[in-house]
């Protein structure tokens, strides 16, 4: 049998209890009286509303009992009977009172639960204390991230100029920091009162905290001094742990939904980025996404020019052009590097709060000074790159993550640009000498041609042979050969401009194509290379020697592959010159 069962049937019990073992009846029915009204405090604390029905029913089929059959005197069963129905119902109403309060609370509870933001649960709470409770002016302040002011949310009953109050310096400000109620009987007596409505009295601030967390202060305040008691200090409390719980809940969704909307974000900057051509196609699509769905307002990646010591150079920037990328890279280089090469040196990744406070920080013309997540680019222990984020408000776990898992995929894509652009360069180098090959050759006339046409010049083509090469590796092998080619590779490249183009042509026949020079030109470089080549090869008392042909596009011929030809032809007729003791160039 449950307790409530119990409890109804103690009025039974206590009646033959006092009938049995009590010498008088009248002194029976005292001990009934006093022993029902203490079951009766008792239930209606504790008990069911099944239970209190029950006792009250029991209680009042006991009068007739009293009288009738055990001779309890009319007017004392009356008394009694007056006694315990004025306590049920003084306790009735009590009750009733707190089950409404239970429900209002209740359905207070269910609309918060439904609001999607702070402010939104802010308002309800404001016009719940009001319209339930009637408190004459109630306002909800919440703290925003490095502020020193806690920003009102909603408001009722309050002056619509008050929208913040200073954290330090006020009675809601103590609360937030010592995340305890204060209940002040008379403002005037508090040296840290803020002024708040007009003629106020008494003031009630209480923290909305949920765990570790402080979100805000739920602030009371009344006209009259000590109008607030106990009882509104036990329901604001309750009311702003609602909050608190509610706010809290409110937080994960927002980061669970910010999550997951990252989330999918990340996976449509992978897929942009399998579609990347290069190094730097992929750079500008990574940022245009940094900027336009993540809202990073500055985000920057600046490749390795240089391992020891490190040099970082901008490759892409959500806030450079082209042409700006060269000149802050030689600022940030010239000004020790700052944060960013800090971070790479060290090979981690480096979330910041506060630039100002460090002194490696260093502003290239567009930061924002605030804080600064820097994130290596490393596949393996090879450093590609750094990925470089600004803002104003500190970043966060979920930045460092999300940064973390971009930046690996930007390594493996990076590391396989630069596999793929070494195998282009491969085929189109020469291996040995690290000249172009043929094939390179061939890219290289039909740019010139196309240029040519369009443009008008000349173009010169060199072709050049070792006059003692056969010599060389039959004598000395190989080897030695391969040095021979390699050192007169070096020589050619030595001397020609940057937009002169030099190809080993096949054995050791080399070409050269010398835009915008005439005949005079080439005679210089021919003799330019040969002075130095004579000063290689030290199995050979004459160094390598290098015999020569040279046509000039468009004087000798409009095309430049007839050149090409007519160089070759030119070269061997020097040849053959130079073995008949003959001078020919």
């Amino acid at each position: 049998m449950s307790l409530d069962w119990i409890l109804g049937f103690t009025p039974l019990s206590g009646l033959i209890l006092a009938a049995v073992e009590a010498e008088s009846l009248a002194l029976a029915a005292g001990a009934f009286c006093v022993l029902n009204l203490a079951v009766l405090f008792f239930l209606f604390l504790f008990g069911s509303p099944r239970a209190r029905n029950l006792f009250l029913v029991l209680l009042l089929a006991m009068f007739p009992v009293q009288v009738l059959f055990l001779g309890v005197p009319a007017r004392l069963a009356v008394l009694h009977m007056i006694v315990l129905g004025s306590a049920a119902g003084l306790l009735w109403i009590k009750a009733r009172r707190l089950d409404r309060e239970k429900l209002l609370f209740l359905e207070f509870v269910r609309k918060v639960n439904g609001a999607v933001n702070f402010e939104e649960a802010s308002v309800l709470a404001v016009r719940f204390m009001r319209e339930e409770f009637r408190y004459p002016a109630v306002s909800v302040f919440l703290a925003k991230e490095g502020k020193e002011f806690l920003e009102r949310a909603a408001s009722e009953g309050f002056p619509a100029e008050m929208v913040q109050v200073p954290k330090d310096g006020s009675v809601q400000g103590r609360a937030f920091r010592t995340r305890e109620s204060q209940l002040v009987d008379d403002v005037l007596k508090d040296p840290e009162y803020f002024p708040g409505i007009k003629g106020a009295g008494s003031q009630l601030c209480v923290p909305i905290l949920w765990k570790n967390r402080t979100y805000g202060v739920l602030d009371i305040q009344s006209r009259r001094v000590r109008s607030l008691g106990s009882r509104e200090l036990r329901t604001a409390e309750l009311l702003a742990g609602i909050l608190g719980e509610a706010f809290a809940r409110m937080q994960e969704a927002s980061r669970l939904s910010q999550q997951l909307t990252r989330t999918r974000i990340l996976h449509d900057v992978v897929q942009e980025l399998a579609r990347s051509r290069d190094k730097r196609d992929m750079c500008q699509k990574v940022l245009g996404l940094l900027s336009s769905k993540l809202l990073y307002p500055v985000a920057s990646i600046l490749a390795v020019e240089s391992e020891n010591p490190l040099r970082l150079g901008y490759l892409a920037s959500t806030k450079l052009s082209q042409s700006e990328l060269k000149r802050y890279s030689r600022q940030l280089n010239r000004e020790g590097g700052g944060l960013v090469t800090l971070s790479a040196s060290l090979g981690k990744i480096h979330n910041v709060p506060d630039v100002k406070v460090f002194p490696e920080y260093r502003k290239v013309g567009f930061g924002v000074e605030g804080s600064q997540l820097d994130v290596p680019i490393l596949f393996g222990e090879r450093l590609y790159a750094m990925l470089s984020l600004e803002r104003e408000t500190p970043f966060e776990a979920e930045d460092e993550d999300l940064m973390l898992i971009l930046s690996r995929h930007m390594a493996v894509l990076w590391a396989l640009f630069e596999a793929m652009e070494k195998l282009e360069t491969q085929a189109l180098q020469d291996s040995l000498t690290g000249l172009g090959n043929r094939r390179a050759l061939e890219d290289v006339l039909s740019l010139e041609e196309a240029r040519l046409a369009r443009f008008g010049g000349t173009v010169s083509v060199v072709m050049a042979d070792l006059a003692n090469f056969k010599t060389i590796n039959d004598r000395y092998g190989h080897l030695v050969g391969d040095r021979y080619l390699k050192e007169t590779a070096e020589c050619i490249q030595k001397n020609l401009r940057a937009c002169d183009t030099a190809f080993r042509y096949g054995g050791d026949e080399f070409l050269l194509l010398l835009p915008g020079t005439d005949r005079k030109g080439v005679q210089e470089v021919m003799n330019r290379v040969k002075s130095e080549c004579r000063l290689k090869g030290s199995e050979d008392p004459e160094g390598i020697l290098l015999d020569f042909g040279a046509a000039v596009c468009p004087t000798d011929t409009a095309s430049l592959r007839t050149a090409l030809r007519l160089a070759d032809d030119r070269m061997y007729k020097n040849k053959e010159a130079r073995r008949a003791g003959l001078h020919r160039e």
